[in-house]
C-alpha cells in the first residue's frame, strides 16, 4: 500500500485517481466514518456500525476480503458518514470524471 493517499491530504482530483487506481485492484466501495477526514475503500460491501460510528466488514474472513483502505481527503463532501448505504466506486466516477 502507498502511503500517499494516507499521509498527504488529497485534493479532490487525487482522491479520484487514486479512487481509479483501487478500483482497478478489485475495491468496489467507498465511504466516510463519522467526522473523520479519510475515505475508506472496500472490495466488498460494508456495514456502517451506529454505536461505533465507522463502517466496517461484517465478516472479515469472507471470500474477496481486501483490507480497507484509507485516502485522506475532506473536500468530497458527498461522501459521508449519514448516507444510508456505501457508494460504489464505479458510480462515484461515473459522474465525477469526463
Amino acid at each position: 500500500m502507498s502511503l500517499n493517499g494516507l499521509i498527504q491530504l488529497n485534493t479532490r482530483k487525487e482522491t479520484i485517481e487514486i479512487l481509479k487506481q483501487q478500483h482497478a485492484k478489485g475495491y468496489r466501495y467507498v465511504v466516510r466514518d463519522k467526522e473523520m477526514p479519510y475515505l475508506i475503500c472496500f472490495s466488498i460491501k460494508p456495514k456502517r456500525y451506529r454505536d461505533m460510528e465507522s463502517w466496517g466488514y461484517v465478516d472479515s474472513d469472507a471470500d474477496g476480503v481486501m483490507g480497507a483502505y484509507p485516502i485522506k481527503n475532506t473536500d468530497i463532501t458527498e461522501i459521508h458518514f449519514n448516507n444510508r448505504a456505501a457508494t460504489l466506486i464505479s458510480n462515484f466516477l461515473d459522474k465525477n470524471t469526463t
